[in-house]
């Protein structure tokens, strides 16, 4: 979702004139603490998919560090009102993982109204560690991933109210730093 959010606010960016070279501008600190959370979970996604042993004993530690990380980075970033914002929604899903042994829990329901049901198994694998079924006893279930963005939303999923925070503080971001600064006239 939030690469979904990301191209809309450059696109609704450029629309309102802003210009790209201008988020170079914004005064993030310590962007590797940004980049790298985003390329751990990427790989374990990747390699979850594939089934590769190694994740079923590291994979939720690693996805536990990465989280860690971005909240070190929004601490490092605290005096950006934005981050704040995707601070909150990474804190919200961080707690619901960490209450769930390590893993977001994924709605069945929500996954059948986004016609997603067919990564159900992928989700009951051992090898794939960011999400895991919600159950009965599934915690907090109301944070976890029980919103359906079914189609004729472009990319069909299923999201948490942690996600929704956090993509409203990443399009406040972007948009402030494409129009920072912007002329009038």
């Amino acid at each position: 979702m939030l690469l979904d959010v990301l191209v809309i606010s450059l696109i609704i960016g450029l629309l309102r004139r802003g210009k790209l070279t201008r988020l170079g501008n914004l005064p993030l600190r310590r962007i590797e603490l940004i980049i790298l959370p985003f390329l751990i979970q990427y790989a374990l996604v990747y390699f979850g998919e594939r089934g590769l042993p190694l994740l079923e004993n590291w994979g939720v530690y690693l996805y536990i560090f990465s989280y860690s990380l971005l909240l070190v980075a929004i601490w490092y970033n605290k005096h950006i009102r934005e981050m704040k914002i995707l601070g909150a929604g990474i804190l919200i899903n961080f707690i619901v993982i960490l209450a769930n042994g390590g893993k977001m829990p994924v709605s069945v329901d929500a996954l059948s109204r986004a016609g997603l049901l067919n990564i159900l198994p992928l989700l009951k694998s051992k090898a794939y560690v960011i999400h895991t079924v919600l159950t009965e006893s599934t915690r907090l279930k109301f944070l976890a991933d029980v919103i359906p963005l079914p189609p004729p939303y472009p990319r069909p999923r299923v999201v948490g109210v942690g996600d929704i925070i956090m993509a409203v503080g990443l399009f406040m971001l972007i948009q402030r730093g494409m129009l920072k600064n912007r002329s009038r006239g």
